[in-house]
């Protein structure tokens, strides 16, 4: 459920944590999957979680100084809820934990929307619009990967990795 009660800055260590977070998420899932088309999504989704980081921060910086962090990692991953990639162990496993990373990435399309309003400068509110709108970009790009490897068949490989059969 997303607080009603924070700060302004809060609510940028609770998005910089975010991305920190989905960051992870991307980068422990990209470990346990061998399917070239995922990894590709994969990495550009981490090249995008931290460049949101790096831009939060810079709005951090310049509104609020170098104010002690005002949330923990562990506080917004109870927020927004975390993903057990570690479950991946079959193409069944792979798609669920791709729905749950939907639902993150949709919980911070909704985070940013509707906490944007709270922050005292206009262009962090207009980059928490952007991130809202690239929340639900995310989305649709683990849809799509979700239809793709419904159609693949997956084995894991003797370091436990999903990986795509191909046939020769």
């Amino acid at each position: 459920m997303l607080p009603m009660n924070l700060s302004p800055l809060d609510v940028v260590d609770v998005g910089i944590f975010s991305e920190t977070l989905a960051f992870k998420m991307y980068d422990k899932m990209s470990k346990r999957v061998e399917v070239p088309t995922l990894q590709a999504r994969l990495t550009q989704l981490k090249k995008d979680e931290k460049d949101h980081r790096k831009t939060l921060r810079a709005h951090r910086k310049s509104m609020f100084g170098s104010s002690p962090v005002a949330v923990t990692e562990e506080e917004v991953a109870e927020i927004f809820g975390a993903v057990d990639v570690t479950q991946i162990v079959d193409k069944e496993s792979l798609i669920q934990t791709l729905f749950a990373a939907i639902k993150y990435e949709e919980y911070g399309a909704y985070y940013y929307d509707k906490q944007r309003h709270k922050l005292p400068d206009r262009e962090a509110r207009i980059f928490f619009e952007v991130l809202s709108s690239e929340g639900h970009f995310h989305a649709d790009i683990l849809r799509r990967q979700i239809e793709s490897i419904r159609e693949m068949e997956l084995v894991l490989d003797d370091r436990g990795r999903a990986v795509e059969v191909l046939d020769i």
